[in-house]
């Protein structure tokens, strides 16, 4: 059958989480595409990321009449009014988020527009179907339903100025993926050093994933040093000089005209400088030359009016510190290498996954039909029964009776928001036995239709709803004056199920159950007593008889104990029977003396 109006309006209306996860989001803001008056809409609830906080709002639409449903589901009739929708309840939102909506009641004559806003921060990534709990009046008809939705939490993720990680924080076990913020693009001069902070480093430039399998708040380090820019060298300080220039006429040696040369390691001149007039030592070149590896040749040179003179000559690399010397001249390099490093940390959560909920009785529970089980889980709260893949609305205690049958779990959530589910419980109903209906004959109650009872079974008679010891075939003879309710019970001992039946029925005196047909003896005849006996029996029959006696003695199901038949004897005869050893119960005495019958029902108990 198809759902009634109210189930399938409701399964296209609403949105989310638990009235006691409200009054946290205030403010929302309805924020609708232009739409028919009488129509449903649902906005999607937006992506989030575990670990960042999320506020989003999602609007609605409500339907005033089931002609927007009857769209979709053709089994809805058309036409008519919705009187009110209340927002019930909402359960599976992701672990961190809270929400609030623009109202919880609506009456879609005057109200059909709303909004609700999510806000927190997720503490687990996944793909949550959130479930929605509702009710909804249609012709002063009130139902409750549920439908679900899906949200989406991404994995966290961390940037900072060295690498990014993703998929950071987890239960039980993460595997987290890392990204270079620094890359190489294929150039040299970049090292790398990751220390992920669970024993474990890399050198390479993009590690592939980690797994953490152990809760815990590892931090991650890392290093890029980047050596691109190469070597300079950027100043050459002349620190001493023997040569100078001469004076005309001669009076004293001046200041010499300085200048350099540098050559690469092919000895090429790559470098030189224009003289400096009379150059003050100390004095410094600005050079600024990139370096290569291999040894260069720096020469210092006195420019004189004719020609020119070496003031010495020095061979340096690009690793060359302190200072050269060749003769009388002395220079100081500056050298420059610039190496950057990049040094940054960040943390990777993993969270202790809680223990499996256990349930009880498991894994296979089985009960007779209409009889309700009881299941018990070792977790206080924090708990969401379920039913095969149905969620069961307030069933989050660590009990849940139930009488349906089905593959019933439990999930279990920590504070963390790590949710951990249960084993299932398979729950199956037992059929019963078939009612022992049973009519009144004369005062003989008989079983309408043994074949309809199990193979194998057990009956048991009651009388006002106390048990008869010992009734327990298909027939029982009513004794008892007067009206009584009578009920046989029967057992189906291959699957312990029972079944009863019940009848009022008033005792007849015209009729005499216990005594076969055929000519009776009256009570003086016969002396059968005490009655009810706690196992000894007498039987006396008085009077002379020469002919023989027949005494037959039958439990309750019919089975004969004891017979005896005596021999051609006269005068009084008394038998002693000891029933004791046959068990409580009603036992049937049969007495024939020549063709006469007399039987009576006796009752053994201690």
């Amino acid at each position: 059958m198809r759902q009634c109006v109210i189930l399938s309006l409701l399964c296209v209306v609403f949105f989310p989480s638990f009235l006691s996860s409200q009054n946290g989001c205030p403010g929302c803001t309805t924020n609708l595409p232009p739409l028919p008056a009488d129509t449903i809409y649902l906005s999607d609830a937006p992506d989030g990321e575990a670990g960042v906080f999320y506020e989003e709002d999602i609007s609605f639409r409500m339907p005033k009449t089931t002609t927007p449903v009857n769209a979709t589901d053709p089994g809805t009739p058309a036409g008519l009014d919705i009187n009110k929708i209340t927002i019930i309840s909402l359960v599976g939102l992701p672990p961190g988020l809270s929400w609030e909506a623009s109202q919880l009641e609506f009456n879609p004559d005057n109200e059909t527009d709303g909004c609700v806003r999510f806000c927190g921060t997720p503490l687990q990534p996944g793909l949550y179907n959130v479930q929605v709990f509702v009710t909804a009046e249609v012709l002063l008809i009130t139902q409750s339903t549920s439908f679900s939705f899906p949200m989406y939490i991404a994995p966290s993720s961390s940037v900072n100025a060295g690498f990014a990680m993703t998929n950071n924080s987890g239960c039980g076990q993460v595997t987290v993926e890392f990204e270079n913020n620094v890359p190489s693009g294929g150039l040299d001069g970049f090292s790398y050093l990751w220390d992920f902070g669970n024993g474990f480093q890399s050198l390479s430039e993009n590690p592939p994933p980690v797994t953490y399998n152990e809760p815990g708040i590892y931090e991650v380090s890392y290093e890029a040093t980047v050596d691109t820019a190469g070597y300079t060298l950027a100043t050459v300080h002349v620190l001493a000089t023997g040569c100078g220039d001469t004076s005309i006429p001669p009076i004293f040696n001046g200041a010499p005209d300085l200048y350099l040369k540098i050559k690469n390691p092919e000895g090429d001149i790559i470098f030189q400088t224009s003289p400096v007039n009379n150059a003050p030592i100390p004095f410094a070149f600005t050079v600024n030359l990139p370096l290569e590896e291999g040894n260069y040749e720096l020469e210092v040179r006195d420019d004189d009016t004719f020609g020119s003179e070496t003031c010495g000559t020095v061979n340096f690399n690009r690793t060359t510190t302190g200072t050269l010397a060749s003769g009388s001249l002395e220079v100081a390099l500056d050298i420059i290498h610039p190496v950057t490093t990049i040094q940054t940390t960040d943390t990777v959560r993993v969270f202790e996954l809680p223990e499996i909920p256990l349930v009880e009785p498991a894994p296979e529970l089985q009960a007779c039909t209409g009889e309700s089980v009881l299941l018990t889980t070792d977790y206080d709260d924090n708990l969401q029964w379920y039913r095969d893949t149905t969620l069961l609305f307030g069933e989050n205690f660590p009990e849940l009776m139930t009488e349906v049958p089905g593959n019933y779990w439990v999930s279990y959530t920590s504070p963390d928001g790590c949710k951990v589910e249960s084993d299932a419980v398979s729950f199956t109903l037992l059929p019963l036995p078939a009612p022992p209906a049973f009519f009144n004959d004369k005062n003989l109650l008989r079983v309408n239709e043994p074949d309809l009872l199990p193979e194998n079974h057990q009956l048991q008679w009651l009388v006002n709803g106390v048990a008869v010891p010992g009734a327990n075939g298909l027939e029982f003879c009513i004794t008892e004056p007067g009206t009584n309710l009578y009920t046989l019970l029967v057992t189906d001992m291959d699957t312990g199920c029972e079944r009863e039946y019940s009848l009022g029925a008033t005792y007849d005196p015209d009729f005499d159950c216990l005594t076969p047909a055929g000519e009776v003896l009256s009570q003086a005849d016969i002396a059968i007593y005490p009655n009810p006996s706690s196992g000894l029996l007498f039987i006396e029959i008085p009077g002379a008889s020469e002919l023989p006696t027949e005494i037959s003695i039958l439990n309750g199901v019919g089975q004969m104990v004891i017979t005896k038949t005596t021999p051609h004897l006269s005068g009084e005869r008394k038998f002693e029977f000891n029933l004791g050893d046959f068990g409580e119960g009603f036992y049937i005495v049969t007495v024939k003396v020549d063709g006469q019958v007399y039987t009576r029902q006796i009752v053994v108990q201690r």
